[in-house]
């Protein structure tokens, strides 16, 4: 490869890098455009209710542990 025919290929990564990073900047904006405060809502219900969950899973195991041992 001659020396013009690197710096050519140099610009034209540079260039498809700047349209890379243009494009997840774009994609970054919509992400954040589309988020929803319902959807932030029904998601901390379902992390309270899936806490809940293991925290009487816990409990009830604990509890036949206990009696289990008594």
């Amino acid at each position: 490869m001659t020396p013009p025919d690197r710096q050519d290929l140099q610009d034209l990564l540079v260039r498809i890098d700047e349209r890379v990073k243009a494009i997840q900047e774009d994609i970054r904006e919509i992400n954040i455009a589309r988020r929803c405060s319902s959807n932030n809502v029904k998601i901390r219900t379902l992390e309270r209710m899936v806490w809940g969950c293991l925290a009487g899973l816990t409990g009830l195991c604990m509890r036949i542990a206990f009696e289990t041992i008594k």
